[in-house]
């Protein structure tokens, strides 16, 4: 698929379905094995292309021919940003955050309405230390739950359950290496929710009738949430999500500004770039100021007029 048209997106807005009743798979090439190798790229290098790498493995003992269809989108579009992966650029003032969003009940309508997978709601989640992505995560949910502020709420339990490890992780580091800007980043960390009933939820610690079958995961998180404790929740607009790529397709539009505000090439932008071009003058100026000179002095000797 070298010479293959490329795609602005790796996976459609509509979700993909088990496709029951769909033409068979009938393509020259494994799908398990390209699956696998898209998986191990989506988890490493890739958080962009996880929510679709990880809708096609679900159908890896039934393929059909919509998921093959489905993978080479995922290819096609690797092709058009085989030089658009991850920029690292830390920005010291900010700590080990975490994104997280849920998709409720996005399979409904596009699966069988008898399948209970058609009501199951998605996780995505990304932790980002100095504003740069270490972790990411896209799946479906095992619970069902019964609004979107409850599938906001697994989906918070979830990414909990890597970023406090990860924070005991990164405090043993940063001790054992003497790194107290790393110590000094653990201080805080902060949970973007896009749900204002779930940070509701997490940050007034009261249950109602409504809710109570949250309990569980409620109580793992709850008791680490705070100011004094190093965790806040925040609410935060969907077109500044990070992890809302990770829960549901998006437009072209919509998927690019998220993809660059995830992968760091929102810092391209054209006050950056405006910045780096008055940075390279005053370089170029203070290092090569004496040849500069030299040129200014023969261009007026050589441009003055001739004395007769």
């Amino acid at each position: 698929m070298t010479e293959a048209s490329t795609r602005d997106a790796p996976a459609a807005k509509a979700p993909l379905g088990s496709d029951k009743y769909g033409d068979p798979f009938d393509e020259d090439w494994s799908y398990p094995a390209a699956v696998g190798m898209l998986l191990y790229l989506s988890s490493n290098s890739r958080p962009g292309i996880q929510y679709a790498v990880h809708s096609a493995t679900r159908f890896s003992h039934n393929p059909r021919k919509s998921h093959g269809q489905a993978v080479k989108q995922i290819v096609r579009y690797l092709l058009k940003t085989r030089t658009e992966g991850i920029l690292f650029l830390p920005q010291l003032n900010q700590g080990l955050d975490c994104f997280v969003d849920a998709d409720s009940a996005g399979q409904h309508g596009y699966e069988d309405d008898q399948d209970p997978s058609s009501v199951k709601s998605r996780t995505g989640f990304v932790l980002t230390l100095f504003g740069c992505p270490v972790l990411w995560q896209s799946k479906m949910q095992t619970d069902i739950t019964l609004s979107s502020t409850a599938a906001e709420c697994v989906a918070f339990s979830m990414s909990m359950r890597e970023l406090l490890p990860l924070r005991v992780l990164l405090q043993e580091i940063s001790i054992k290496m003497n790194l107290p800007e790393l110590a000094e980043s653990l201080v805080r960390s902060t949970v973007f929710e896009d749900n204002a009933g779930c940070c509701s939820l997490v940050n007034i610690p009261k249950m109602s009738s409504r809710n109570k079958y949250l309990s569980l995961k409620y109580h793992f998180f709850r008791s680490h949430i705070g100011q004094d404790k190093g965790i806040v929740a925040k609410w935060i607009s969907t077109t500044e999500q990070k992890a809302n790529i990770f829960t549901k397709g998006l437009s072209p539009s919509k998927f690019e500004a998220i993809r660059k505000l995830l992968m760091g090439w929102s810092f391209w932008t054209l006050p950056s770039l405006l910045s780096i071009l008055i940075f390279l003058f005053i370089f170029i100026l203070i290092h090569y100021f004496d040849l500069l000179l030299l040129f200014s002095h023969q261009f007026w000797s050589h441009s003055s007029p001739v004395p007769k």
